[in-house]
């Protein structure tokens, strides 16, 4: 790849601090899910019974390097020391999680994204496709609920829990 493509994407890059930060947001996401998944998988091959367990502990590993991660890499202008984030990065992530859940239980109960996306994609000619959302409702809502929770815990990481501190204080 030409060094002269990379430099004029990250020069680029740079008039878009928020695009940035969610690019960021996003390579750490994915960094938490592989080691969640990872965690997971260790321990299930070793203790198949533990299942639940399994799952459970990978979460919490999988959550605690996206912390890390976020804070020291993706916000790490926007820290100060001293100051309590993990609590904060918590309780954005258990409210988008009741919202990610309902989410999901309106959209499988009540929305059915699945059969208006069949009908709109049957409408371009994609019988496929249409067959596919028809038959995935509850994968098609979980999929929705996904990219919904993925805003929202960024704005939330972004506006709440790393937010930058007042003009007046930046300087102290």
């Amino acid at each position: 790849m030409n060094i002269g493509i990379i430099n004029t994407f990250r020069s680029w890059l740079k008039r878009f601090p928020l695009l940035r930060k969610f690019l960021k947001f996003g390579i750490v996401g994915a960094t938490s899910a592989a080691v969640s998944l990872a965690v997971f998988w260790l321990i299930i091959n070793k203790y198949p019974s533990l299942n639940l367990l399994s799952k459970g502990v990978g979460y919490v590993m999988g959550f605690f390097v996206g912390f890390t991660l976020n804070k020291f890499w993706t916000y790490i202008d926007q820290t100060e020391d001293g100051e309590k984030y993990l609590l904060k990065y918590i309780l954005v992530y258990a409210i988008t999680f009741v919202v990610y859940l309902v989410f999901n239980f309106a959209c499988d109960h009540f929305i059915h994204p699945n059969n208006w996306m069949a009908e709109m994609v049957l409408n371009f000619g994609y019988e496929n496709w249409s067959l596919w959302f028809t038959e995935n409702g509850p994968l098609v809502s979980n999929l929705l609920a996904i990219g919904l929770n993925v805003f929202l815990n960024f704005f939330g990481t972004n506006f709440l829990v790393f937010r930058l501190p007042e003009p007046n204080k930046l300087f102290d």
